[in-house]
């Protein structure tokens, strides 16, 4: 299952809007860490439109990674 991680960050004036697609839980929560460490409001969505928790992506990618 592939993730699309959007962002939004109105004050960048250069890339004001982002968005990312990735294939694995683990690179999803490497973006999402990213762009909210950029000032972005973040959303995820599975590749089939179904929107996904922050909180599950981290969850999914830190039990594959261990602790």
């Amino acid at each position: 299952m592939g993730y699309i991680i959007g962002g939004a960050n109105l004050a960048n004036k250069e890339t004001p809007a982002i968005s990312y697609q990735v294939e694995t839980a683990s690179d999803a929560w490497e973006k999402v860490a990213e762009l909210q460490a950029g000032g972005y409001v973040v959303r995820a969505s599975t590749s089939d439109g179904n929107e996904v928790a922050l909180d599950d992506i981290k969850i999914r990618a830190l039990s594959i990674q261990g602790p």
